[in-house]
């Protein structure tokens, strides 16, 4: 199978996953009993977590990538049976790419299961403030990152774009607002 039709196949289970998690995550059958309309949306809390955790992760990838490409690889290749360093680095190119493919794709999934959890708990009010402002954040890095991904904006737009959305100072207030506003309601 090729690797685009392995990235759909993932990407697909993670969308039943995630769909069938907010379905059945408390493990009962509510049968119509539903308390107000908000557990199944409710439910939705804890998949955009996992996505928007998976979505993280590239923030420890990339960095380790970069070490592995310029020195990692030469000085500890041997040690777990690498004799073809450059072999070696051509494989890291690839899953590197597939890593990407995997944040651009996931990353999107956090934001709209994180849309439609929110919306169905709440509407936006200033109790929930804090939350929303953490939602748009993740759109804001969402934005940012198709912007470097594309090809159609000006090269000052992408430089940009990178700038902003590879600032941890930004991944870390869009989870803190995220943590805290949760914590609030």
């Amino acid at each position: 199978m090729s690797k685009r039709l392995w990235v759909q196949l993932l990407l697909l289970s993670l969308f039943a996953s995630t769909f069938f998690y907010g379905v059945t995550a408390d493990g009962d059958d509510d049968d119509g009993d539903d308390e107000g309309g908000e557990d199944w949306a409710e439910d939705l809390g804890d998949p955009a977590r996992v996505l928007l955790i998976i979505t993280v992760s590239l923030v420890v990838w990339n960095p380790l990538h970069v070490y592995l490409q310029k020195t990692g690889l030469k000085t500890h290749g041997e040690k777990f049976g690498i004799t073809d360093v450059k072999a070696a680095k051509k494989k890291l190119v690839g899953i590197n790419k597939w890593m990407k493919t995997i944040h651009i794709w996931v990353g999107l999934a956090a934001v709209i299961v994180g849309l439609i959890h929110g919306i169905g708990t709440q509407t936006p009010d200033w109790e929930s403030a804090m939350a929303w402002a953490g939602w748009l954040g993740m759109l804001a890095m969402t934005i940012l990152g198709y912007l470097m991904h594309w090809k159609w904006p000006p090269k000052k737009v992408r430089k940009g774009a990178r700038a902003l959305h590879t600032q941890r100072i930004i991944l870390v207030l869009t989870i803190a607002f995220l943590f805290f506003g949760h914590e609030m309601l």
